[in-house]
């Protein structure tokens, strides 16, 4: 009975022992690009609007609008890796938007970092879907017809590309 208890207590300290090392953990380096991309993403989609009002709903989705256009940020959807040629981790956003009920095009937001801090170097308005960023490659799905055709989301429409980012711009690689 002894033992069981001797056990039990040095049980009970490796435990709470180990779960405060896990909380005093440095933040790491992809969170922290994350948390400054959102910001700057915030920032860009404020001086869009006249006036914006921001909420956050259960899924972390941030939506900000004025009287005629609104902006959604998706946090997880945040892509951070090497988009130009140094060896930096950089990140991209896509801002979606609306303006009063259409559609708008989505904002890919380049954000590169510089002296260990993202700068917004380029926002490229490409009806994309990006699912990849990797060896300074981004990999998207573009449409193959246009957003007025009843095909538009048909699954076997999408053509996947690839794109570079080279002297502030985006190329399209073939």
């Amino acid at each position: 009975m002894g033992r069981l208890l001797v056990f039990i207590i040095v049980f009970s300290l490796f435990i709470s022992c180990s779960q405060k090392q896990a909380k005093n953990q440095p933040e790491s380096l992809e969170s922290k690009l994350k948390k400054e991309a959102i910001i700057l993403a915030k920032d860009y989609a404020s001086k869009q609007l006249k006036t914006p009002t921001t909420t956050t709903d259960g899924f972390g989705i941030i939506t900000m609008n004025d009287d005629l256009k609104r902006y959604r940020i998706d946090p997880s959807k945040i892509l951070t890796g090497q988009i130009d040629a140094d060896e930096s981790k950089d990140a991209l956003v896509t801002l979606t938007s609306t303006y009063q009920q259409d559609i708008g095009m989505p904002e890919h937001l380049i954000l590169l970092n510089t002296n260990d801090k993202l700068v917004l170097v380029k926002v490229a308005e490409i009806d994309m879907k990006i699912v990849k960023l990797k060896d300074r490659t981004i990999t998207g799905e573009l449409h193959t017809k246009p957003r007025t055709s009843p095909l538009y989301n048909c699954s076997h429409c999408i053509e996947i590309v690839n794109y570079q980012y080279k002297d502030g711009d985006l190329v399209r690689l073939k």
